[in-house]
């Protein structure tokens, strides 16, 4: 799975300017030949080639790609290496593998290699709607029905997050029904119960949650109060933290 265009985009011209931020140190390399001199059988022989370096434009340089790898390298690649091999850039060959490294890892970022990266950002972005539905509940009119719109919110995180995982199953478990449509909360529930991803006591609660939020973006708000609310959003997050 990919990621949402606009933020992979935001992460490619990141890696599209440090690359051409690393060639441009690299043109500016100084190199100096190294001094002749005999050796003792009186041989005329040089001395290796100097090489002189922009250094504060280069801990800049390789402060910020650490920085951006350590944001799109999933925890247990095999790239996570690379992040103690770009503290030790200090050579223009050195340099070298650093830019053909970004270079590579942009590409299997844009063609969905690091697909972790994915997950991550969803989970922050699930997390984050979480938040706007507890706002939304605590800033709230008691008595005016102030939890329908928190319900709501919560209900759209805990489909996507269902969407997401039946995506992530191997094999991929559909979310498209036979007639075209997205599949909605409970036949997602009922996928991934069947799918084995969790127990019939936890599909259980799911659907509880499904109903509140279905009573809610169907107007039908004597069907459960704050306190179900209260308990959803509760709920909802510990299972995020369990699954996402």
């Amino acid at each position: 799975m990919s990621l949402p265009s606009q933020i992979s985009q935001k992460y490619l011209a990141r890696f599209a300017t440090l690359i051409s931020e690393g060639e441009a140190i690299q043109l500016a390399v100084v190199t100096i030949p190294g001094e002749y001199y005999d050796d003792i059988y009186r041989k005329r022989r040089q001395n290796p080639p100097k090489h002189k370096m922009d250094w504060e434009r280069l801990v800049r340089w390789k402060t910020n790609s650490i920085s951006l790898l350590d944001q799109v390298i999933p925890p247990n690649s095999v790239h996570v290496s690379s992040l103690d091999s770009f503290k030790q850039i200090s050579t223009p060959s050195l340099l070298a593998w650093g830019v053909s490294t970004l270079r590579g890892l942009a590409d299997d970022l844009e063609h969905g290699f690091l697909s972790d990266v994915t997950q991550q950002i969803e989970s922050a972005i699930a997390s984050d709607y979480m938040g706007q539905a507890e706002g939304l509940l605590n800033e709230g009119q008691q008595g005016k029905f102030d939890h329908v719109p928190a319900a709501v919110l919560a209900g759209a995180v805990l489909e996507k997050t269902l969407r997401s995982m039946c995506e992530q199953h191997e094999p991929p478990i559909a979310t498209i029904n036979a007639k075209g449509e997205h599949k909605t909360l409970n036949p997602l529930i009922d996928e991934l119960k069947k799918a084995s991803v969790f127990n019939e006591s936890k599909a259980k609660q799911l659907r509880s949650w499904a109903a509140i939020r279905n009573h809610a973006a169907h107007g039908e708000f004597d069907e459960f109060d704050r306190n179900d609310v209260e308990q959803m959003l509760q709920g909802i997050g510990h299972f995020l933290a369990d699954y996402s």
